[in-house]
């Protein structure tokens, strides 16, 4: 039991290490799950692939997840699929013919009592039936797009007066269709975004981000100067303070007299719920939040040298320069010598190199 056990650094007391590491986690996903929603409203997908990878690894890692942890898995998973909404060549489930869009109606449907406005459900819902089929076009791919349009009469609860629109555009192939441009993808993540608000609304997530501002906050509140002047101050001789702690203290820029937080609370605060809920089936638990696959693009060419160069053949034209520069500033000077004479984008230490063949060949 002792290697389960840890003191509480505020109230002396032990306390389970278990259930510590289960509410710091739940303070961790929740703070990423906060991270990834604000990267989601500023579109940034760099930022949001890195920080979706650390909190798939935090959650999946979970082996029983609470029910408000479960709901966020399953956001983030409709969140990773709209923003590779228009990359086609990402894949989140086997079939490589089902679209990020595609995919995102099957997790929103698992989202359907999670929105409690009916309106928004539908009119989202309307949206990823339209995109999908809108981003197929856009990007030029006709035929995918009327797949993924018989994949939707198939597949899903397409209703018969959106069908008949969405046919009538795909064999127009027109891009520009009403239907397309009132109901664009700017509209869908606008409405996703909607929902992130009522759904951060009943569930903040933001306990540890307060905590991080409060401590920010009081370091800019601060006066340096009078963090200095007391941090100088010789201890009285009755003081309880001891030189190594107004040490440290002046070695971190902190305050010894006050406290951020109170020591007097015994129990730490537990983000809705830290106790183990019974883990309901869900049918986002065997999806992937993250891709599946993609095609990275290669990058594009740079104008800057090769680390490995290919040899050149050096000419008699080239010597003759470098040998000019030698004469003209000296040995040792072969930027100068670069700079003067071209030498078909070498470097000075070529020059230097040739010039030691040079002279071990006797030619100079």
């Amino acid at each position: 039991m002792e290697n389960q056990a840890v003191i509480s650094s505020t109230t002396g007391a032990k306390v389970n290490i278990c259930e510590v590491e289960s509410v710091a986690k739940s303070w961790m996903i929740d703070f990423s799950f906060l991270t990834l929603c604000r990267y989601y409203r500023e579109q940034n997908a760099e930022k949001f692939s890195k920080t979706l990878k650390v909190f798939e690894a935090m959650i999946d890692d979970e082996y029983q997840l609470q029910d408000n942890q479960q709901t966020k898995r399953t956001i983030c998973c409709l969140l990773s699929r709209i923003m590779d909404g228009k990359n086609l060549d990402a894949h989140y489930d086997l079939n490589n013919k089902v679209t990020p869009l595609m995919s995102a109606l099957s997790v929103w449907d698992c989202l359907k009592d999670t929105a409690n406005d009916a309106a928004l459900y539908d009119k989202i819902k309307n949206l990823l039936f339209i995109q999908c089929v809108g981003v197929c076009l856009e990007k030029g791919n006709a035929q995918l797009a009327a797949h993924t349009l018989q994949w939707l009469e198939k597949e899903s609860d397409l209703p018969e007066k959106l069908q008949r629109k969405l046919s009538t555009v795909v064999s127009k192939k027109d891009v520009y269709d009403q239907l397309l441009t009132r109901f664009s993808f700017n509209h869908l993540l606008k409405s996703v975004n909607s929902f992130l608000d009522a759904f951060l609304e009943k569930h903040p997530s933001d306990f540890l981000f307060k905590a991080a501002s409060k401590v920010v906050q009081v370091r800019q509140e601060r006066p340096e100067q009078a963090d200095v002047d007391q941090n100088n101050e010789d201890p009285e001789p009755d003081s309880p303070v001891k030189p190594e702690t107004n040490a440290l203290s002046s070695e971190l820029n902190l305050r010894p007299k006050k406290k951020l937080f109170s020591t007097k609370t015994v129990h730490p605060w537990k983000p809705e719920s830290t106790k183990k809920l019974p883990c309901l089936p869900h049918r986002t638990a065997k999806l992937k939040v993250s891709r599946r696959s993609c095609k990275v693009p290669s990058p594009p060419q740079q104008n800057t040298i090769s680390k490995y160069r290919t040899k050149k053949k050096w000419l008699s034209e080239e010597d003759q320069h470098l040998k000019a520069g030698v004469k003209k500033h000296g040995e040792g000077k072969w930027s100068k010598i670069l700079e003067e004479f071209d030498f078909r984008d070498r470097t000075s230490v070529m020059l230097k190199d040739r010039w030691r063949t040079l002279k071990k060949h006797g030619k100079v």
